[in-house]
């Protein structure tokens, strides 16, 4: 049977090599789409919110994990 890998906070959880931080990229979620974006314009977007995540890639098996941005 193969050995799993150890998880860590700084290893990859596919393949237990260690992740490279990318930094933190802003996510857009919310908002509204299709023809209330059309109809509206601008304005759609007062619903739509941004969330800080950090990325980490794997430079082994080139996977990438999110985790929530720490509040600054």
């Amino acid at each position: 049977m193969p050995e799993q890998p150890q998880a860590g906070a700084d290893t990859c959880l596919r393949c237990g090599a260690q992740l490279s931080s990318m930094g933190v990229e802003k996510f857009r979620v919310g908002g509204t789409s299709g023809g209330w974006k059309m109809l509206f314009g601008e304005f759609a977007e007062l619903s739509e919110g941004m969330i800080p995540f950090e990325v980490f890639a794997c430079q082994q098996c080139r996977r990438v994990e999110l985790r929530v941005a720490a509040a600054q």
